[in-house]
């Protein structure tokens, strides 16, 4: 049995599971800094691995990849949404280049907003940051350093000096892209109607898009506003002039004419580069109707007035519808004044004048012959297929030898016709020469006609054919009934 001494006995302390845990901690503390450096090394300098090229994705607001290796300023060409490329003119360098993009292309507006591509237009000026390699867009984003006019209708432009004005400003141009459409035109072209969108740096404009067009208007059917005034809109007014052509903004107008009584508006629509055929036809007084009017005067020689002017009445004489005054008079006979109203496409008037001594009145008759508007018919009496019918009214003697010229002049070019009496036989200074109405060769000079006609009293005129190069009308009264 041990022996007791009175002593307490002190615990032990184990310290070799604590100092092993400690050097624990301390290795893989080393581990992960060392590791942690190493980490952060390759990311600077690479590690000795390639380096990452652009994936197209964002962190943060930031491109993961290289740095773009080419920055510059340039005007919009044009932009490929089916090959995702856009077309570019290098201000800096003065060269056309085409870059692509793809959904790691950060696309913005001046504001730093993102966009899509349809937002980019031709001819906006835009800050550019690419890689050269691939020729693959990094960033796009509108230039803060560029200026934008819209609306612009006043710009003149000076090609001797490159200069184009807009309001009271000067700027120089070099050969600025001008935007028609889907189309690039020539700075000559512009019109001073165009309205434009003007942009540029600084003092240069470097793009010029037309954002309302002009197209051209000519006039057709105008003769009744000959001289007057034409408005289209409130663009172009101007005086209307033979073959004219009208420049004007493209849109939709109201086109007035007038011409002191005559006024008229329609409505037109002018088209971008097109040319606006415009007839005023519907526009002017209703078109003039015409009425022809045979006159049956005798006696013969007579001289017919219509509304003063001596008028010759040898075929039908063609009036506007409407009053007109006429009158006839020969000497040793009566004087008659009257009215004639001109209201159907064909009119007869029969006018006969009594001798001054007589006591008769002056016998007006007169028919409308609506029916028959066409072109009388006449038998050509010098024709080979002329069948010539025999007299049945035989002419037994004639006894006019001293009232014509024996030896007359023969017009080869014209031919006088006999119009009236119808139906009866035509005997040309004792010559049969057919059943009237007919026509035969003219005859210069003076001669006798004759007229006969079964059951009526036979009638001959002295008539004197002019040498004028014209057709002769010969128009006399019916033969009376031989009662």
């Amino acid at each position: 049995m041990a022996a007791y001494t009175g002593e307490k006995s002190k615990p032990r302390i184990h310290t070799r599971p604590i100092l092993s845990l400690l050097i624990g901690l301390a290795f893989i503390t080393v581990i992960l800094i060392v590791a942690l450096y190493e980490a952060g090394k390759s990311g600077k300098t690479g590690g000795g691995r390639p380096a990452q090229t652009d994936t197209g994705k964002n962190t943060g607001g930031e491109t993961v990849g290289i740095k773009p290796d080419i920055s510059t300023i340039a005007v919009v060409l044009g932009i490929d949404k089916d090959n995702r490329t856009i077309r570019l003119y290098d201000i800096e360098n003065k060269t056309e280049m085409v870059l692509n993009y793809t959904g790691g292309s950060r696309l913005l507006d001046k504001y730093g907003q993102d966009i899509s591509a349809d937002r980019i237009e031709t001819g906006i000026i835009a800050d550019v940051s690419y890689h050269s390699k691939n020729s693959r867009i990094a960033e796009l984003r509108f230039s803060n350093k560029a200026w934008e006019y819209i609306g612009v209708d006043d710009i003149i432009i000076n090609p001797d000096d490159k200069i184009i004005r807009i309001a009271k400003t000067n700027y120089t141009y070099e050969n600025p892209f001008v935007i028609d459409g889907d189309n690039f035109a020539a700075l000559e072209n512009l019109a001073a109607q165009d309205e434009l969108t003007v942009r540029g740096i600084k003092e240069t404009i470097w793009s010029i898009t037309v954002t309302k067009g002009h197209g051209t208007v000519r006039l057709k059917d105008y003769d009744a506003f000959l001289g007057g005034n034409i408005t289209i809109g409130y663009e172009a007014v101007a005086q209307i002039t033979d073959d004219m052509v009208i420049t004007v903004r493209e849109g939709n107008y109201n086109l007035t004419v007038e011409n002191g009584e005559y006024s008229g508006t329609k409505n037109i629509t002018v088209t971008r580069n097109e040319e606006t055929v415009v007839s005023l036809g519907d526009l002017g007084p209703e078109p003039i109707k015409y009425g022809k009017t045979t006159f049956d005067i005798y006696p013969f020689g007579a001289d017919l007035f219509i509304d003063n002017e001596l008028t010759s009445y040898a075929g039908p004489v063609e009036l506007p519808y409407g009053r007109h005054t006429i009158e006839v008079s020969l000497g040793g006979y009566a004087t008659y004044s009257g009215e004639l109203t001109v209201d159907y496409a064909s009119k007869k008037i029969q006018i006969i004048l009594p001798e001054l001594q007589s006591k008769e009145s002056v016998t007006i008759t007169e028919w409308d012959e609506i029916g028959d508007t066409g072109t009388e018919e006449y038998n050509d009496w010098d024709s080979e297929d002329y069948a010539e019918p025999s007299d049945p009214n035989h002419l037994d003697s004639f006894e006019g030898e001293d009232d014509y010229d024996e030896d007359p002049i023969v017009d080869p070019n014209s031919l006088i016709y006999i119009q009236n009496p119808a139906g009866a036989s035509v005997y040309l200074n004792g010559e049969f020469k057919g059943i009237s109405p007919g026509s035969f060769q003219k005859v210069i000079g003076r001669h006798v006609l004759t007229f006969i006609k079964q059951g009526y009293k036979t009638k001959s005129y002295t008539i004197d054919i002019a040498d004028d190069g014209m057709d002769a009308y010969i128009n006399l009264p019916d033969l009376e009934l031989d009662r």
